[in-house]
């Protein structure tokens, strides 16, 4: 096995641990990952990657809810305009869509081979080389994967979550974060589908600025927006919103109608063909053939009867719960913020121990705020031991 040294160790070449290695001021740096680097960057909003988002820088830390106060001094440091003027430096232009900062000419997968390409150039990149072991020795980190042994001044953990296993984020860092007595809060799927029975039906069926409300033990969480069905349920940005909120199951009412329902009863009541004719006025046929009534003439139906159609599609129930990891774009819980100075990222429990990105407890909402603060915590901890350390 091969024993090398470096100055700085990346665990994970995800969006942070690549903005990391990128604004180290030494070239004595390895970055390790599970895959081969990048990947959940690369699927990053079907492909868009929803970068970042214009809200003020307020309202931007308290989107994260209680602990966006602990990202001031990161945000302080890099935010989005400095990110964006460093992605504009390799080529990367932006649009803007509902206060949402989105690729403009190239794809997510394209966005990450640029920084991969660019962190090659100024570190010792290893893919497909799992870190299996770390512990810190006479000031010196051993890091030991299945094709060496390695020692480092400095070490980062910028290895993720537990969404979306199949790119390399699988938890395994947390038990790094345990050996040196970090807390772990809980982890839970965010930003991720709900799976429901019977919507394999609906399949590819999406739909644009519904009323959708979620009823979580006599609580109503409500919200509009987009989302398409699949075939396991129903994903998309408006459920996405959704998941933040923590429940094990729960009912979804849907409102296809929104406040046509009179206008459906009305010219319902009035049409001579079949209802599910009428309906693909509102919804698409596939959903309209399952009505009640779907084959009846709607000027034959009784009061109850038109009522009882407006009803399927102004009250469309499913029960729901969150899907897996599998399909979650984001972490919630993580290392707990107690044992992380918030003026470094470093670890208050072991020096020269560096935390960033989604590992961390702190998440956002959808709309570009967990990758910004990938990008930024990132940057920041590179700074961090750049000052302390280099």
């Amino acid at each position: 096995m091969s024993k090398k040294s470096f100055d700085v160790a990346i665990v994970g070449a995800g969006a942070c641990g690549l903005a990391c290695a990128l604004h180290l001021k030494t070239t004595s740096v390895v970055v390790f990952d599970k895959k081969s680097g990048a990947r959940k960057l690369s699927i990053t909003g079907n492909n868009r990657c929803n970068l970042t988002n214009i809200l003020p820088f307020d309202e931007f830390l308290e989107s994260y809810g209680k602990n966006g106060k602990f990202l001031r001094d990161v945000y302080s440091y890099y935010f989005r305009n400095e990110l964006l003027e460093e992605l504009k430096g390799f080529g990367v232009e932006v649009k803007i869509e509902n206060n949402k900062v989105y690729l403009s000419n190239m794809t997510s997968r394209q966005l990450a081979n640029i920084l991969l390409k660019e962190t090659k150039k100024k570190a010792a990149f290893k893919p497909y080389e799992s870190v299996n072991f770390l512990r810190k020795n006479n000031g010196l980190f051993e890091i030991r994967t299945q094709k060496g042994v390695y020692f480092s001044k400095v070490v980062v953990l910028a290895c993720g979550g537990m969404s979306y296993p199949h790119t390399g984020s699988d938890g395994s860092c947390y038990n790094f974060a345990q050996g040196f007595n970090h807390e772990i809060v809980h982890p839970r799927p965010m930003e991720v589908a709900f799976c429901s029975s019977g919507c394999d039906i609906f399949k590819g069926l999406s739909f644009q600025s519904k009323k959708i409300t979620l009823n979580v033990k006599g609580k109503k969480y409500k919200i509009r927006g987009d989302f398409i069905f699949t075939h396991f349920g129903i994903s998309g940005p408006a459920i996405f919103e959704l998941s933040k909120y923590d429940f094990n199951e729960a009912e979804l009412v849907i409102d296809f109608l929104d406040t046509q329902r009179e206008d459906f009863i009305n010219g319902l009541h009035n049409y001579k063909g079949k209802v599910k004719n009428f309906a693909c006025n509102f919804v698409p046929l596939r959903f309209a053939t399952v009505l009640p009534f779907a084959q009846d003439r709607g000027c034959r139906l009784s009061k109850k009867q038109l009522n009882t159609v407006a009803n399927f599609l102004s009250n469309f129930k499913l029960k729901v719960k969150k899907c897996g990891f599998d399909k979650a774009f984001v972490t919630a819980g993580g290392v707990s913020l107690k044992g992380v100075s918030p003026k470094t990222l470093e670890s208050k429990l072991a020096e020269r121990l560096f935390f960033c990105g989604e590992i961390l407890n702190i998440q956002g909402p959808i709309g570009g705020f967990n990758l910004q603060f990938a990008f930024s915590s990132g940057v920041f901890v590179a700074k961090s031991i750049n000052d302390m350390y280099l």
